[in-house]
Formats: structure tokens, C-alpha cells, sequence
């Protein structure tokens, strides 16, 4: 009985946790559904400047970051998630993965969904060590509003 009642606990606060990370990450995002702009731009500002080349800092990111918050379909967000990979160290791609398949991949986007398919493959492909400290604690609220893009 004891340890029924723990794992109701556990799961009631683990589910508490979830919904108010996502309440965090779309009150990020201006509204109260997810914006495939905001969901790109907290995605790339988890990730350590040292994890970018050398080109994120001279010009790529203003770039990046004003064409990420113009995304107004799943193409252009897919189109956004292969820039952005490919401004990251190559060393910081788990074995197995690379900037190049994603970026095939991106080209052949015609959802959101595969959008949100590409966005998360380069989040699960990159080493830990490629985001700061943070992101652990808002990871799976920004997955579950990542989920919600239509």
C-alpha cells in the first residue's frame, strides 16, 4: 500500500513538473500555443556559445535569430533547424549523427511535424555537454509544446 501511494505521489509531481514547464515555455512563446519562432530561439539559446563555430559570433546568430523569428511554416523552421546545425562544432554530434543528414532531412519537410521530427533529432543528436546547465530543467516542457506545433 505504501509504495502505491509513493508512486502516485511520484507521478502526480512528475506531471505537476511537466505542465508547468510547458506553462513556462509557451509563456515564452506570447501565447497560449506553441510558436515554432519562440520553440527555435529557446532551443538555440540552450546551447553554450563555445558549442557554435567560429561563425555563429560574427554575424550568424543575428542572422539566424531574425530569420528564426520569422518562421511562418513548417519549411521555413525546418530551413532554420539546418542553418542552425550547421553552425555547431561538428565534435558535439553524438556518434552517428552529423549536420548533413540532418540537413537532408530538413529539405524534405512538409509539416510541422517532420519540422518538429528534424528539431528533435538534432537536440537528441547533440552530446550533453553541448547546453548549459539549465536545459535539463526546461527540456521536457519544451518537447511537449514542440509536440503541440500545427
Amino acid at each position: 500500500m505504501k509504495q502505491a501511494s509513493l508512486l502516485l505521489l511520484i507521478m502526480g509531481l512528475t506531471i505537476a513538473s511537466t505542465q508547468a514547464q510547458l506553462k513556462d515555455v509557451l509563456s515564452k512563446a506570447g501565447a497560449g500555443t506553441p510558436n515554432a519562432g519562440s520553440l527555435l530561439t529557446q532551443f538555440a539559446g540552450a546551447i553554450k556559445p563555445s558549442s557554435f563555430l567560429s561563425g555563429w559570433a560574427s554575424g550568424g546568430k543575428t542572422n539566424w535569430l531574425s530569420a528564426a523569428g520569422k518562421v511562418s511554416d513548417a519549411a521555413s523552421m525546418a530551413k532554420s533547424v539546418s542553418s542552425l546545425a550547421g553552425f555547431i562544432k561538428p565534435g558535439l554530434f553524438k556518434q552517428g549523427v552529423n549536420a548533413g543528414s540532418l540537413m537532408q532531412t530538413a529539405n524534405t519537410v512538409k509539416t510541422y511535424s517532420d519540422a518538429s521530427g528534424v528539431l528533435k533529432n538534432l537536440e537528441g543528436g547533440l552530446k550533453p555537454a553541448t547546453f548549459v546547465s539549465s536545459w535539463a530543467g526546461k527540456r521536457t516542457g519544451w518537447l511537449n509544446a514542440l509536440s503541440l506545433l500545427k
